[in-house]
């Protein structure tokens, strides 16, 4: 009986060993997969007419999943429409964001409009050399004071 259940445990740990050395094989076949840099561009084109009135001042960024900038966000300039932005990845497939926020820093509410603007969201299967196009539609909104 005890050579039985030693033969059994042996078996086991085979087992198991196999199968960790079978997940340890996938493992390096999808890290060999991210080996490898992409360059790739993202397009965001801001949808606003010239005639707009708004106040403050504006950027446009491409951020990741978490909140993180992939490039250095660039400063919206009224008559701009379309903005660039470069990176370089390992990642083969990810969530992007392209959004329109107020500079962080800047001058605030120096007039009464106010951008208001739902951020565009892609998942991407990386591509090197690829462009990846997302489109903002700011619309105008109203800072509103609160009297007591």
């Amino acid at each position: 009986m005890k050579t039985l259940a030693t033969f059994s445990a042996l078996i086991l740990t085979m087992f198991l060993l196999s199968l960790n050395s079978g997940f340890a094989a996938n493992n390096n076949d999808r890290n060999d997969q991210q080996t490898t840099a992409v360059q790739v561009m993202h397009k965001v084109v801001v949808h606003l007419g010239a005639e707009v009135p708004f106040c403050n001042t504006y950027q446009v960024e491409i951020v990741d999943a978490a909140g993180n900038f992939v490039a250095p966000p660039v400063i919206y300039h009224r008559g701009i429409t379309t903005y660039k932005f470069f990176e370089q990845t390992r990642q083969t497939k990810a969530l992007r964001i392209a959004r329109l926020t107020m500079v962080p820093n800047g001058p605030h509410a120096i007039g009464p409009n106010i951008l208001l603007t739902t951020p565009d969201v892609k998942i991407i299967d990386f591509r090197d050399g690829e462009t990846y196009q997302f489109d903002l539609f700011p619309r105008v909104g109203t800072i509103k004071t609160v009297s007591q």
